[in-house]
């Protein structure tokens, strides 16, 4: 790992951890192993910092959505991204945490808000493709109404994750939209 990416790896695992406004990028050197000046040097700023961090999330989903993308069958399709969603909240837990934190942080959210926004637009328009694919009435308001489940599923798990059912839900969620009307049965 370089040490840019050691930066970024450690300052997810803190602002996660702690909160974006409660992590001093003096903490972030101290545990990655580098020199503040460094962060500033790869990053202009905090804000610069976590812009990247949004970034690659932002790639990583990307490339996970491209997958089922590429499903021919639109069912399945979106059958395969509650399954790849539950994966990747599980995977990359300290980024959605991260995510989730900043949504409600309004002084952290106008800086971030573009990011966030760009994440969220292309797994709905993704979604979208699909429903109007299966021939839903509203694939727009499809597509939302599934990302709000499972965006309050994710939300819900971060709370409480010992507690909370996530397989249950997913396994749940799955057997919702298998039997829609639109025919995704």
């Amino acid at each position: 790992m370089t040490k840019k990416e050691q930066i970024l790896h450690t300052a997810l695992a803190l602002f996660a951890a702690q909160g974006y406004d409660r992590t001093a990028t003096s903490r972030i050197a101290r545990e990655a192993g580098v020199s503040e000046g460094l962060i500033f040097r790869h990053y202009e700023n905090k804000a610069g910092l976590l812009e990247a961090i949004l970034d690659e999330g932002l790639r990583q989903i990307a490339g996970t959505m491209e997958g089922y993308r590429l499903i021919e069958n639109p069912r399945a399709a979106v059958l395969d991204h509650i399954r790849r969603s539950f994966i990747l909240i599980r995977e990359q837990e300290a980024f959605w945490r991260l995510a989730q934190m900043v949504r409600f942080q309004p002084e952290v959210r106008v800086g971030a808000a573009a990011k966030l926004e760009a994440i969220n637009g292309f797994i709905v328009r993704q979604l979208a493709e699909q429903f109007s694919k299966l021939g839903a009435r509203a694939p727009q308001q499809e597509a939302l109404t599934l990302f709000a489940l499972i965006d309050g599923i994710c939300i819900q798990w971060l709370q409480a994750p010992e507690q909370y059912p996530l397989e249950d839900m997913k396994d749940h969620l799955i057997n919702k939209y298998r039997h829609e009307q639109y025919g995704l049965g």
